[in-house]
């Protein structure tokens, strides 16, 4: 008589889906986890100047995108870029913008910005995108519109 114990072929076949089930659930997690951060960063959202500022304080830290008019006369190149205000509906908010600016960056131009808010209460952008072609005027009328009625509006002055 044998005494030794034996398997059934159901315990053979759960310890071999174990490793697979194991393998399949860590994939679907760390695919979930990198889903959610590149939907995250390319959500970078667009707020108006006047919409930035009342927000200031759920915003944060965010990196955003902020759409404005330059102020007329508050353009100063610096080592790194230039500084500037920029305004919309009646508030104005001071920027540091490193990088080259585009070509057509000047006063009264609308500019779309990405960066974040300082610490102080201005705005460090290093990414600057200017109206500039027949195509984007056209795809983007509305929210040119916008930027030109509101944004050419008397400036109260926020943030240094």
């Amino acid at each position: 008589m044998e005494l030794t114990p034996r398997t059934s072929p159901v315990e053979k076949k759960r310890s071999r889906r174990l490793p697979l089930i194991i393998f399949i659930t860590v994939f679907v997690l760390i695919g979930g986890f990198l889903l959610v951060q590149a939907l995250g960063s390319a959500a970078t959202f667009y707020r108006n100047v006047d919409e930035a500022v009342a927000q200031k304080d759920s915003l944060g830290a965010k990196r955003f995108r902020l759409q404005g008019t330059v102020v007329p006369g508050t353009i100063a190149r610096t080592g790194d870029g230039v500084t500037f205000e920029v305004a919309y509906n009646g508030v104005g908010l001071n920027v540091n913008h490193v990088g080259d600016p585009p070509e057509m960056f000047k006063d009264g131009e609308a500019v779309l910005l990405e960066g974040r808010f300082t610490d102080q209460g201005g705005y460090n952008s290093d990414l600057m995108i200017i109206k500039h072609s027949e195509v984007y005027e056209e795809k983007q009328k509305e929210r040119l519109v916008d930027a030109d009625v509101n944004g050419k509006v008397p400036v109260t002055s926020v943030g240094g």
